[in-house]
């Protein structure tokens, strides 16, 4: 039992390996493709792409244990705090019945 375990943790491991190496590669591709002669950029080996994913994911989601679902669940309490959720039907009435629809009282040449 353990040792199937153990296996199934080995093969996750290598696909997700195989996952980020994939998605590296592809990412080089693309911009040794379209970046050097575009802009006239550099041409980018497999591990400068690498450290490239990896900076990007720590600027972009940071680097703590936090979830991002936890964020947003968050901001989207807080919102409703602010603004209440009788909002939503205002909303929902505007975009079923149209966003916006001329005047009748308004003189025939500002109508469009």
């Amino acid at each position: 039992m353990k040792s199937l375990r153990f296996l199934k943790f080995v093969g996750f491991a290598v696909l997700g390996l195989g996952f980020i190496t994939l998605a590296v590669f592809v990412t080089m591709s693309l911009w040794n493709a379209l970046i050097p002669s575009l802009f006239h950029g550099p041409v980018l080996t497999f591990w400068q792409t690498a450290g490239l994913f990896l900076l990007s994911k720590i600027l972009l989601t940071g680097v703590g244990p936090h979830s991002p679902r936890r964020s947003r669940s968050e901001w989207m309490r807080k919102y409703h705090e602010k603004y209440g959720s009788g909002w939503r039907q205002g909303e929902k009435h505007e975009w079923n019945h149209g966003c916006w629809k001329p005047d009748d009282k308004a003189p025939a040449s500002e109508q469009i």
